[in-house]
């Protein structure tokens, strides 16, 4: 039979034959790419990137799941939707039917099972002793990732990954980490960033310029890796905590050239971290819009929180890398330059899933009005609580710095406690002893070992949850970025000596390292330590003594930066001790010190603080 083309198949012959056919509508990436049944989050909002998506609708046949509110951004290249997961609905993988003007697609997407390591998941509390650990700097547990690998560029990837971090875990285990905190794991771009400043070319080793933040850095491993990773140190009692960073992306994102929305991201505007306009009410408008929407840099395009689609996406991502990887807690990067709004909002979302949840936010500032303005339990000026459980104690960490490098009394430690008020809890702040935004100890002017010690020392003995970077444990150098992140040594082939063993060390490191490791020891022995009242007892230029008291267990811990040895006597009552005949016994870090005549019999006690050392006594009233 002879076909006669119609009038309107001519048309459409013509149309194709003139190169002007519109193209069937594309998927190329969802975001997430699953959820839960029975999550927090029931309706998730979903966020599709393609291309002719104008005039999309969505259609699912799935009675446990409904879709709504369906919104093409002006290029039709995003689409975002609302799909509301019954809890009846079974785990696998959904196809929703998609049609576009230009015709139609299929949109996939899993409802998972939750990730359940071997243990439960618990809280990092101040019962825990945490573990920075730079992931690219630490070890090299799988040289098939090695790409591009440059171990003599100090801005180079050196080769560090998940496996080798799993490969250590034992060696975290022997000094008495309970929980390991990893520089972000995001997918980054593997091409260097270059410009014409000094720190030009760097690459993106430290993961702080993601481009896809549902992807694993392809230098760091898989998914499967970061699961095993989760549970293998469950195993041995260490927690997991996630760097995440909700501030800005990487350069490189696919975002930059094709946005979401049109303000997906803050206009480009120079930031001056003029940090303290953010908690001053005298600030003005214009001050603190810069110190929120500003751009760190041309590399690094600032999200705009502000827009309710952003800050749904950076919520529900959260919320997803909890429920994929099992991890125990996440320290959000940078959270002064954004909105406190939007912290609100992303903590509430959170704890709302996981009761009692370990967030602790990156605020650089050594001023306690400051950091204690982030921590939730309060209102601010602006009516906000931030709801965030924990920030970091970067003013402590700088006294404690300055004072055991000779630049500051001992006394300076005390003058930043003093504002332990300040916050909703301060047996939930972060203290550190460094990160690697910070110059290494050993690398401070007037730096000793002795030094070292005493700050590590200090730093466990104190209020607060305590937080090591990598290497801190063996003196471990480094000046200014990126010489404080240089890789430990064992951890990679070819490297002379191990120091993850302890015929690999210096007689230096070892002498640090246990002492750091009898310090973390005493600090979970004793609950004194570890959630006591601090009480002062005496501070001047060269001591500082004060008492961790809980429920009639009493600790007193004595700082002596000075060259000889020094006695201190005080009136027993101070630290909740009777009248009459009261024992202190030398418990940690003087181990020359002898076990008894320490106390007294008239209602004063008299402690010795060997010269240059950072001594703790358990006192008691003695037995008649």
């Amino acid at each position: 039979m002879t076909l006669r083309p119609t009038a309107s198949l001519f048309f459409v012959f013509l149309f194709v034959g003139c190169g002007v056919a519109i193209a069937a509508p594309t998927i190329e990436k969802v975001e997430p790419p699953n959820w839960w049944a029975g999550h927090s989050i029931e309706t998730v909002r979903v966020m599709v990137r393609g291309n002719e998506l104008f005039g999309a609708t969505i259609r699912t046949s799935h009675r446990s799941l409904k879709i709504s509110n369906v919104l093409v951004n002006g290029r039709g290249d995003h689409l975002f939707f609302d799909l509301t997961i019954g809890k009846n609905a079974k785990p696998g993988e959904y196809v929703f039917d998609l049609s576009a003007k230009s015709g139609s697609s299929k949109i996939r997407f899993d409802i998972s099972q939750a990730f359940r390591p071997t243990e439960s998941r618990q809280s990092v509390t101040n019962d825990d002793i945490i573990y920075l650990i730079m992931t690219d700097r630490f070890a090299d547990g799988d040289e098939r990732n090695n790409k591009d690998v440059d171990r003599k560029n100090p801005r180079g990837w050196h080769g560090g990954d998940i496996r080798g971090v799993i490969s250590r875990l034992d060696y975290l285990k022997e000094l008495g980490i309970t929980a390991i905190w990893l520089t972000p794991w995001y997918d980054n771009p593997d091409e260097p960033n270059t410009c014409a400043q000094p720190w030009c070319p760097y690459t993106n080793y430290h993961g702080y310029h993601a481009i896809d933040y549902y992807g694993v850095e392809n230098h760091f491993g898989t998914m499967a890796d970061l699961r095993e990773l989760v549970s293998e140190a469950r195993k041995r009692g260490i927690k997991v905590i996630q760097d995440q960073v909700a501030n800005h992306v990487g350069v490189q994102h696919e975002w930059v050239k094709r946005p979401p929305l049109p303000n997906w991201f803050s206009r480009f505007s120079q930031n001056t971290f003029n940090d303290s306009v953010v908690m001053s009410p005298n600030a003005s408008k214009a001050e603190r819009e810069n110190l929120i929407s500003g751009w760190f840099n041309e590399f690094l395009p600032d999200l705009n929180q502000d827009e309710p689609e952003v800050s749904r996406y950076l919520i529900q991502n959260a919320l997803w890398w909890i429920g994929m990887t099992g991890i125990d807690g996440i320290r959000q990067d940078t959270i002064q330059y954004m909105p406190r709004t939007f912290i609100r909002d992303w903590s509430t979302a959170i704890l709302k899933q996981y009761p009692d949840y370990y967030l602790v936010g990156e605020a650089p500032e050594m001023d306690s009005a400051h950091l204690a303005f982030f921590q939730g339990g309060k209102t601010g000026w602006d009516g906000i609580d931030t709801r965030l459980p924990s920030v970091f104690d970067f003013n402590l960490w700088e006294a404690s710095r300055d004072v055991f490098t000779g630049k500051r009394p001992a006394s300076a430690l005390r003058d930043v406690m003093k504002y332990d008020g300040l916050y909703s809890n301060v047996n939930r702040v972060t203290t550190l002893t460094a990160n690697h935004d910070v110059d290494r100890f050993m690398s401070t002017p007037g730096a000793t070992l002795e030094g070292a010690m005493m700050h590590m020392a200090f730093m466990l003995s104190v209020r607060g949850i305590p937080q090591i970077y990598y290497g801190d444990e063996l003196a471990m150098t480094g000046g200014h970025d990126p010489d404080n992140r240089k890789d430990f040594p064992g951890g990679f082939r070819g490297d002379q000596r191990n120091a993850f063993t302890r015929d690999g060390r210096t007689a230096e490191e070892q002498r640090l390292f246990s002492e750091v490791r009898d310090w973390i020891e005493l600090r979970k022995g004793s609950r004194a330590l570890r959630e006591g009242r601090t009480v002062d007892i005496e501070y001047s230029d060269g001591v500082y003594l004060f008492g961790r008291l809980v429920d009639g267990e009493i600790f007193v811990v004595g700082v002596n930066r000075s060259a000889t040895s020094k006695n201190s006597k005080f009136d027993a009552g101070l630290i909740g001790l009777p009248f009459g005949n009261n024992v202190c016994r030398p418990v940690g870090g003087a181990k020359t010190v002898p076990a008894s005549d320490h106390g007294g019999i008239d209602g004063t006690i008299n402690l010795v603080l060997p010269a240059r050392t950072v001594i703790a006594y358990e006192c008691f009233a003695a037995r008649r």
